[in-house]
This record gives C-alpha cells, structure tokens and sequence, in this order.
C-alpha cells in the first residue's frame, strides 16, 4: 500500500490552473496549531488542477514564508495526518499567479 506523502512542488505561472478551496476542519486543526507552533502566517488548503501536470487535480497546502526546517516539520506531521493513499503539494507562497489566485479564491483556515 503506498504511503501518505507531502512534498515541495512547481507549479507553471500560468492561466490554466484551475483552484477550489477544500475544507477539512480536523486536518485544519491539526495544521492551525502546528502553523502556530511554526510561527507560519498564513495557510491555505486547496485543490488545483494544472493542465502541465496532468488531468488529475492535486491536494495543495500553501503557506506563507517559512523557513526550510519549518516547512519539513510541517510536511512531516501533514504526512502523519494524511490517509495513506493521499498525496498534499507543499509551497511556500509568493509574488506570482498562482498565490494571488489562491488568496483571492481560497479563505485562510489560519491566518495569525
């Protein structure tokens, strides 16, 4: 059976990224106090499709500069967290297209 994963991911700056927001309360728990503990800003949850990487939309938690070791304690409890069969894209947001659509599409389900 293959294992619950989080990893770094590049998305394409481009206009056919498709994103909803998805809502998971418990997992958003869970990464609230861990965002806390990380001193993140702001995290987002959602689910993205890009024509670059395939027809299958994927899980994305993205979140507000953090440092290398914040972002893989972070992956690590994410993976802890996880179904065994779900994969999450990790990014740290940025000044492109991709984040200003997931703050203009997407509420933060933290935000310090």
């Amino acid at each position: 059976m293959p294992s619950s994963s989080i990893q770094s991911a590049h998305y394409a700056d481009s206009p056919d990224l498709a994103i909803a927001a998805l809502r998971h309360p418990p997992l958003e728990q869970a990464l609230g106090a861990a965002c806390a503990e990380l001193a993140i800003a702001e995290a987002y949850l959602a689910a993205l499709r890009d024509p670059a990487i395939g027809p299958q939309p994927r899980l994305l938690l993205a979140v507000t500069a953090a440092g290398v070791t914040a972002q893989r304690r972070l992956a690590a409890l994410v993976a802890e967290l996880l179904p065994d069969e779900l994969e999450l894209d990790l990014i740290e947001l940025a000044d492109d297209s991709l984040s200003a659509a997931l703050r203009e599409r997407c509420t933060p389900f933290y935000r310090r």
